[in-house]
């Protein structure tokens, strides 16, 4: 009798734990399909579809380990610091929730219950562009990093203001990324006609000074959409010229990348994008040069005269950046986050548009920071043993580029809606907060060995005085650091780690009116 009521017990407790476990059509179907199947579909650029049921558990435990290391869905920007329209971030309630429902060995629930799939189609969003401008084929056969130009005329007859562009990439496994320009002048089409073959060669822009940028594109990128009543000014008898980044070693591949657009049928507000933070103009401590062995932190600064409405924000860097900020301060002294990207990864950038354009002050400063690490410590390191890097277009060269789409003020910008997912008053409350407040960020290397150094960035909203402190696993004051009345920004410091035995540690930030805390492993 006992025996026959513990069994019933186990039963009953087994029973309430699976219908307490996530499901797939009930709670994981719908995050998948929010932030996942995007590029995990049928013919999307991702490896294997997340479509099905089937397709997500024949996977189950590689989607927990990615979610769960942060390594997937990849969102560089800090969504703590600034947030962005159509993040595909995952919140922590639905890592979580993968995580149990892959541990209760991934239940399928009732499939009637899940929401409906999304559907993605094999060619191009825009369907009926109002311009389509191709690329001649070009077959690509280069040992080393190719940026390779190709200019086709537009057709217009008059001025156009372009509301959605698309970029279809013709071979998507060769195209690294593609900067679309225009240009009324010659320069471009003179370049062509005297290089053999479809296109021409260039590093470090189109080789045009009139050529502006008005759209660009990186993997897992779809249309970029302009907010209503503004667009991108595409000048009549204009040129479409389009930079493609060919990357090494391709050999016998053709490609024939074309550009769609969607024009404004009235007259709306002009949008400029250009690379306005960039190592060429704006370094405060300059130039770009980092040599062997060696770890950097460049700062840069553009004045803004005239109060500016801030769309989008693509920073740029290669393969030894490995964290890049950039805010303003406006009049009064007040902090304004644009983006942060704390860690770094060449091979998954993009241009971020944000909820609701951010407004810039006149007589404000941007500022930006980024980090480099030339040392044998950076995995990512295109050289072994680590080789001086500096400023230039190839892959193991380095860049510190932030691109800004903007245009001049005016009066209700603010209250754009460009994400329909809008953050509810107390979301909104408690995002303010944090951006308001000091950010300490995870040290990088975690865990590291005894011999390599750790480091620490943080963000100070505005004027503070800064004490960092290093606390053992018991509580017991290791090292501190006085680093005095600091102004807002990001700062970046590195703990040398000879003389710590193994160990967790806690590196602590204070302020006075905050303190934040992370983990240090050193094995």
């Amino acid at each position: 009798m006992k025996k026959f009521l513990l069994v019933a017990v186990l039963a009953t407790i087994a029973s309430t734990v699976d219908a307490q476990s996530p499901t797939w059509a009930d709670d994981v179907a719908n995050i998948l399909y929010g932030k996942c199947t995007n590029c995990h579909h049928p013919g999307g650029i991702a490896p294997f579809s997340l479509i099905t049921y089937n397709d997500a558990a024949n996977v189950a435990p590689n989607i927990q380990n990615a979610v769960t290391m942060r390594r997937m869905p990849p969102w560089p920007p800090d969504t703590a610091y600034t947030r962005f329209a159509h993040e595909r971030a995952l919140t922590q309630q639905e890592i979580t929730t993968i995580d149990n429902w892959v541990t209760a060995g991934f239940p399928s629930g009732n499939i009637a219950n899940a929401p409906p799939a999304p559907t993605y189609t094999a060619g191009p969003a825009i369907t009926n562009p109002d311009l389509s401008a191709q690329m001649q084929t070009y077959t690509v056969n280069t040992a080393t990093d190719l940026y390779r130009c190709f200019v086709v005329p537009s057709g217009i007859t008059q001025d156009e203001y372009i509301t959605k562009v698309e970029v279809v990439p013709g071979n998507r496994p060769i195209v690294h990324h593609v900067l679309v320009y225009q240009d009324v002048q010659n320069t471009c089409v003179t370049l062509d006609n005297n290089d053999p073959g479809p296109g021409y060669t260039s590093f470090g822009g189109v080789g045009s000074n009139t050529a502006t940028l008005i759209a660009g594109w990186v993997p897992g990128q779809g249309v970029y959409e302009l907010p209503p009543n503004m667009g991108i000014k595409l000048e009549a008898n204009s040129y479409i010229i389009m930079q493609i980044h060919y990357p090494s070693g391709t050999f016998n591949q053709t490609d024939s990348t074309h550009v769609r657009f969607t024009f404004s049928s009235g007259v709306v507000r002009n949008v400029t994008l250009a690379p306005a933070i960039n190592h060429t103009t704006s370094l405060t401590n300059g130039p770009l040069v980092i040599p062997a062995n060696t770890t950097r932190t460049f700062n840069a600064q553009v004045a803004v005269s005239s109060p500016l409405t801030l769309i989008s924000v693509a920073p740029h860097m290669h393969l030894i950046g490995k964290s890049i900020w950039s805010w303003a301060v406006d009049p009064s002294g007040d902090t304004i986050p644009l983006i942060s990207i704390p860690d770094w990864n060449f091979h998954w950038q993009g241009f971020y548009t944000y909820r609701q354009p951010v407004v810039i002050p006149g007589n404000s400063v941007v500022y930006a920071s980024a980090y480099y690490d030339n040392t044998a410590n950076n995995p990512n390191n295109p050289n072994n043993p680590p080789q001086l890097v500096t400023a230039g277009e190839a892959t193991d060269d380095e860049m510190m580029v932030i691109y800004y789409a903007y245009l001049p003020y005016q009066a209700g910008d603010e209250n754009i809606i460009i994400d329909s997912v809008v953050l509810n008053s107390v979301q909104q409350n408690a995002y303010q907060n944090i951006i308001r407040t000091p950010q300490l960020y995870d040290p990088y290397p975690v865990p590291t060995a005894g011999n390599t150094p750790v480091n620490v960035s943080y963000f100070i909203p505005q004027n503070s005085s800064v004490v960092l402190q290093l606390f053992d696993q018991n509580g017991r004051l290791v090292k501190e650091w006085n680093r005095g009345a600091q102004g807002a920004g990001m700062y970046r410091m590195e703990i040398a780690t000879a003389d710590m035995p193994a160990g967790t540690y806690t590196i602590s930030l204070n302020t006075g009116t905050s303190r934040k805390s992370k983990q240090i492993i050193v094995y």
